[in-house]
């Protein structure tokens, strides 16, 4: 009986202690805390729409439903990329990418001044790996020097790059208006919000004052505007002076350098485009996977 009596109190004893230790480490939760609202509150929200919050794993639930796959193909794509061209000792020549950039930024048109940087980070890392692909697909094709040299002849000029200019400008009637908008810009005020209001360039109203870009030399260029924006760095603005229309502010937001590419330069860049065009095949850089073990969760 005494044995059975211990047994029956120190069970007891280890139940109650179990219960205790659970206690403290599990709480069961009531009907509010099971409430969506509660239930999220701990995490952080990215946006809010008068009062519906959208939490941060939300949008990453988003992102990964709608970009996922596309997002982590892309970097894929990048590391098979880089390893073959290690591997095959094939590099691209920047000056090309420097053209192929340049050429782009005339044709994007604007872009403020601390996205620059970043997008033509990627658009280098993107034109790269495009460059890669295509040496990569044709290495073992040949192309007599010939042909190469004909097409560099025919061609020349889609390797050169003339120095331009990117401007926007406020145009306006009389002095006095633009010594005050002069006077508004030096105090903070925003260039397009300005021209916006006051410009009389219709042709560039909609776009604040943006005229894009210009070559040095170009005869399009209204007169006085190269010399004023000789005189100013990039991302400021002229002085009001007189030009075609009236009165002038200039805007200067970059300049991009002339570039030349030499034959020995690009002759391997017109072999694989010729290569391709003999080919008559598009370079596919999911092709290139097999050459690798690659385990991806899609």
């Amino acid at each position: 009986m005494l044995w059975i009596i211990i047994a029956l109190i120190t069970t007891n004893l280890l139940t109650l202690i179990f219960w205790r230790g659970g206690d403290e480490t599990t709480q069961v939760p009531d009907q509010k805390q099971l409430t969506s609202d509660d239930a999220t509150e701990d995490e952080p929200v990215v946006a809010i729409v008068d009062d519906e919050r959208i939490h941060h794993q939300d949008w990453q639930d988003y992102l990964e439903s709608h970009y996922g796959e596309t997002g982590l193909r892309e970097m894929i794509n990048h590391h098979v990329i880089q390893k073959l061209a290690e591997q095959h000792n094939i590099q691209v020549d920047p000056a090309i990418v420097d053209l192929e950039v340049s050429f782009l930024a005339t044709v994007h048109g604007e872009l403020a001044e601390d996205q620059i940087k970043t997008i033509e980070e990627e658009w280098r890392r993107e034109i790269e790996d495009r460059l890669l692909t295509e040496m990569l697909f044709t290495k073992d094709v040949t192309i007599p020097e010939e042909e190469i040299r004909e097409y560099y002849d025919t061609y020349e000029r889609q390797y050169n790059f003339s120095q331009r200019i990117e401007l926007s400008h406020i145009v306006v009637d009389d002095l006095d208006t633009a010594n005050r908008l002069y006077q508004e810009l030096e105090e903070g005020a925003d260039f397009k919000a300005l021209a916006y209001e006051y410009t009389i360039d219709e042709d560039s109203r909609a776009t604040g004052g943006y005229i894009g870009f210009f070559a040095t030399q170009s005869t399009f260029l209204p007169t006085n505007y190269l010399e004023e924006a000789s005189n100013i760095a990039p991302f400021n603005y002229t002085e009001p002076f007189l030009g075609n229309q009236g009165y002038v502010i200039l805007y200067l937001h970059r300049e991009l350098p002339e570039l030349e590419l030499e034959y020995d330069q690009i002759k391997d860049h017109i072999r694989v485009k010729l290569a391709i065009e003999e080919l008559e095949e598009t370079p596919s850089i999911e092709a290139l996977w097999e050459e690798f073990e690659i385990d991806w969760i899609y």
